[in-house]
């Protein structure tokens, strides 16, 4: 029997959040933590595209970005890549960087659940502090950037709806318990902790009857802890899919929410099939995200779509060189335009991901002075 299934089958029923977070982090069955001899998840070999591997462009982007902050602030930085799956982002911001890694970056920290995947960062990321988890490590000294793509939509997430309401009847999560067939099914029942009954009152929300969706409580206490980690002079960079609450519970446009599985680039729509064999996400609230913000006595920031950020902060010196001066490509450089494409264009993760910048301290107010464009392109 799958370790997941059996897990729950010894429980008799679990709430979706906590399936969720087995058919993920499972020490020995877990989607990013099972142990793997060939491809990781992510990359066009994998199950999904995110926006590092999607495209160099990203990581170069984001190289030259942390550059311009470490001239600007006249000292070099710690950076930390939360959640650096085989370590993708890091080796081509470091491959951009070269020799001017040591005058850029004091300290480079690699976060990462999977120790498969840590192993792998080790081998290709020379010089890289590699751990599982941020509070593991030491402080850091001096300006920290902290940064993380497709984090936060890996939390797990309690399933929740409305039924009968004409009726009286309150909100009601989803549960998983075994189908007795070896497999699992869903079940309802009265929310299992009392935040999944305070978090929509907390944001002012109210479900229609029938209308599904997800919430992380635990969301905005996890990412204040990863800010506090970084001090008083610091910038995070946060790259996710999502909406503020007013939207992503909007009962016309996520009537059944956001819940999806992924595999081999293809939607898979019963999450409950295979546990460890799928990706889980869910759209990330970045209200839990601003508010950890303020908790932390952060700027709450700005939040820009992905195509916005990169292109701002000059992706597009990044594209084959043909491509200004209208010359002819090669079969190798068209590819790279169309992967930056999808990178760039509001038609693919242009507008989709949503890159949230945060800050405390000097740091903050350097990046704010190079995320202001000159007054021409405002």
């Amino acid at each position: 029997m799958n370790a997941v299934v059996a897990e729950v089958t010894r429980r008799g029923r679990v709430s979706f959040a906590e399936f969720m977070d087995l058919a993920l982090y499972h020490p020995t069955a877990g989607y990013y933590t099972r142990h793997r001899t060939g491809g990781g998840p992510a990359g066009r070999s994998g199950d999904f595209l995110t926006a590092p591997t999607a495209s160099p462009i990203f990581g170069r982007t984001l190289a030259e970005l942390v550059r311009q902050l470490a001239v600007s602030l006249g000292e070099p930085l710690t950076f930390v890549e939360l959640g650096a799956g085989e370590g993708v982002l890091l080796s081509g911001l470091l491959e951009h960087l070269g020799e001017a890694r040591r005058e850029v970056l004091c300290r480079t920290l690699a976060v990462e659940v999977g120790e498969w995947a840590r192993k792998r960062i080790a081998k290709r990321c020379k010089g890289v502090e590699v751990a599982s988890r941020l509070l593991e490590t030491s402080w850091p000294a001096g300006p920290v950037v902290l940064f993380a793509s497709e984090l936060y939509d890996a939390l797990s997430v309690h399933r929740v709806t409305v039924q009968g309401l004409e009726r009286g009847h309150a909100l009601v999560e989803y549960f998983v318990e075994p189908d007795g067939k070896g497999g699992l099914r869903w079940t309802m029942g009265e929310p299992s902790r009392p935040e999944v009954l305070s978090y929509l009152r907390e944001h002012g929300l109210t479900l229609e009857d029938g209308q599904v969706a997800e919430i992380r409580p635990q969301a905005r206490a996890i990412h204040a802890e990863h800010l506090r980690w970084c001090g008083a002079d610091a910038v995070a960079f946060v790259v996710d899919y999502g909406h503020i609450s007013r939207k992503l519970y909007d009962p016309r446009a996520r009537r059944h929410g956001s819940l999806v599985g992924y595999r081999a680039h293809t939607l898979v729509e019963d999450v409950l099939a295979d546990p460890g064999q799928v990706d889980i996400t869910a759209h990330v609230n970045f209200d839990d995200l601003q508010n950890a913000a303020s908790d932390a006595g952060w700027d709450r920031g700005e939040m820009r779509p992905l195509g916005w950020f990169l292109t701002l902060h000059g992706a597009l010196s990044f594209l084959p060189p043909g491509v200004a001066c209208g010359e002819p490509l090669s079969p190798q450089e068209w590819g790279e335009l169309a992967a930056a494409k999808r990178l760039l264009l509001p038609s693919g993760m242009g507008s989709d991901l949503k890159v949230l910048a945060q800050g405390k301290g000097r740091a903050w107010q350097a990046y704010l002075r190079l995320a202001t464009p000159p007054p021409s392109e405002a």
